[in-house]
This record gives C-alpha cells, sequence and structure tokens, in this order.
C-alpha cells in the first residue's frame, strides 16, 4: 500500500494560506476532499469496467478521498455526473488498451493539410484506457492510464484547445504530490 500520509494536513495548511481561495481552481474545490470510497464501491467500479486503477490512485481513493481537493478545479469522483465523458463509463472503454506511448496530435498525423475533422480528433477512441481525474479548465482534462503500456501515468487532453494528447511522465502519486506541495 502506497502511504499518503499527511495529505490532509497539508491541504489544511494551503487552505489556511489562501482563505480567499486564489490559487488557480480552489474556489471550486475549496481544499476538501471527499470521504474515501468505500473499497466494495471500489471493487464493484473495477468488475463493472474489467480493469484494477493503478496501486497509488486506489490507495489514495481508499485512504484519503474519493475526490475534492486537487490539481486545477480538482479531482473527479468515479463515475461523477459532472464528468463530460459519457463515453467511458460504456462497457470496455477502461479495458481498452491506452493508444499512445508517446504525445498525439492532429497536426503530427496530418502534415500536408493538418486536419482531421473534428469529429475524429474528438473521437473516443483516442482516450480508450484512460480514465478522467481532474478539469484543468478551457476543455482541458488530466486523464490516468488505466489500461495499457502507459498504465499508471498521467496525460493531458488538450485537443479542446488543439493542443493534442500527451504525457506528463508523473504517475497519479508524483502528479498529486507536485501539486500538493507547490507553495
Amino acid at each position: 500500500m502506497v502511504s499518503w500520509d499527511g495529505v490532509r494536513e497539508r491541504l489544511a495548511e494551503l487552505a489556511a494560506a489562501d482563505p480567499g481561495f486564489e490559487r488557480f481552481g480552489a474556489n471550486r474545490h475549496e481544499y476538501r476532499l471527499g470521504p474515501p470510497l468505500p473499497r466494495a464501491e471500489l471493487a464493484e467500479f473495477e468488475a463493472r469496467h474489467g480493469v484494477t486503477l493503478p496501486e497509488d490512485y486506489r490507495d489514495f481513493l481508499l485512504t484519503v478521498g474519493g475526490h475534492g481537493a486537487g490539481p486545477y478545479y480538482g479531482l473527479y469522483s468515479l463515475g461523477a455526473p459532472e464528468c463530460p465523458d459519457e463515453d467511458e463509463w460504456r462497457a470496455g472503454f477502461l479495458s481498452t488498451p491506452f493508444p499512445h506511448t508517446s504525445g498525439w496530435n492532429r497536426a503530427e498525423h496530418h502534415p500536408v493539410d493538418n486536419e482531421i475533422p473534428d469529429d475524429r480528433y474528438f473521437d473516443q477512441r483516442w482516450i480508450t484506457g484512460s480514465l478522467n481525474v481532474a478539469h484543468f479548465g478551457c476543455g482541458a482534462y488530466f486523464r490516468l492510464v488505466v489500461a495499457g503500456p502507459e498504465r499508471g501515468r498521467v496525460w493531458f487532453d488538450d485537443r479542446a484547445s488543439d493542443g493534442g494528447i500527451s504525457p506528463s511522465d508523473l504517475h497519479f502519486r508524483e502528479w498529486y504530490l507536485e501539486w500538493l506541495n507547490q507553495p
């Protein structure tokens, strides 16, 4: 089990230092975490989707919180109704391997006309095997890869601004703690 000691204490420090919620996204999550996810609920989610979530993310959900305070606008809960990608709840979406091992953008794959029609560019097939964990803003999201060679890594989906899909090279724990420990 991954240790998440000190997360709630650090969030309390951040909240005390930012009572007006000036840090980007803090006005949305207010440095609060929801309760940890019950083990049975996590097991049901994994069974329904045919995946085992990465260990550090599972441990966070089970011991720290099921949603709330986190990078940018905060962490989504599993099956969050506010999550815009309803396709990711369909059967097989999360268990299908994530299709990328390096950054991807339509300009790189169609250099002559620099164009894939929007309906294909935003097709959910480019993000299968990944779970939407946080909203960056302006239609961009952080996705945790749960199936395939990049399993456990956080990727940035910035297709809304024509930025493509790019790796952060961080696993969930590193990604979350990097945000948490910024001054």
